[in-house]
């Protein structure tokens, strides 16, 4: 146990980095420096997608005898979505889809990753069998991503860049709580 509790926690640091890459590089992308920086974005997205199974896989297995079949399923559910929000952006690097069909793959997948999300807030923010800090940044993922979405919906460029910068913030600060939780544990 001990050992997946600490590569849990040591994927979910070295997801920061990646994070981070994929967000210079979107911002290459958006700012004109050309089109090369599309594909590192969604190779660099693909990365940090993919190390979160661990910690998800981690979280599962440090709180399963508390939390019941429910955590089982979500991780699973959130597992799922992670291969098919990554693997589409892997295909659309290597040309097997379109911009718009990994739209689609990106939505699917994404959303029981949030569902998941919505776990760990409620495990830490209402049963305490996390630290609030991970709670507390999970809301804050949660309500960027929503306030982002908005944003691009309306298409307010400032606030869409403003909320993105915060958005990136909360996850590394999410990263780090969840990381370092899991390595106390290991």
């Amino acid at each position: 146990m001990s050992t997946l509790l600490w590569l849990g926690g040591v994927s979910a640091l070295l997801a920061i980095p990646a994070l981070w890459l994929a967000g210079v590089f979107l911002a290459l992308f958006f700012g004109g420096a050309g089109e090369r920086y599309g594909p590192l974005n969604d190779i660099f997205s693909a990365i940090a997608l993919l190390l979160l199974i661990l910690p998800a896989l981690a979280v599962y297995l440090l709180l399963r005898g508390q939390t019941g079949m429910w955590l089982a399923i979500v991780t699973g559910l959130a597992v799922a979505g992670i291969l098919v929000a990554a693997g589409g952006q892997l295909l659309l690097v290597l040309g097997v889809i379109d911009l718009q069909t990994s739209f689609v793959t990106g939505g699917v997948g994404i959303a029981p990753v949030f569902l998941w999300l919505v776990a760990l807030a409620l495990l830490a923010l209402g049963s305490g069998h996390l630290p609030a800090m991970v709670g507390w940044m999970v809301l804050a993922v949660l309500s960027l991503s929503v306030l982002l979405t908005l944003g691009s919906i309306f298409r307010i460029n400032v606030a869409t860049g403003v909320v993105s910068v915060a958005l990136l913030l909360a996850l590394t600060a999410w990263l780090v709580a969840l990381g370092q939780t899991l390595l106390r544990q290991s």
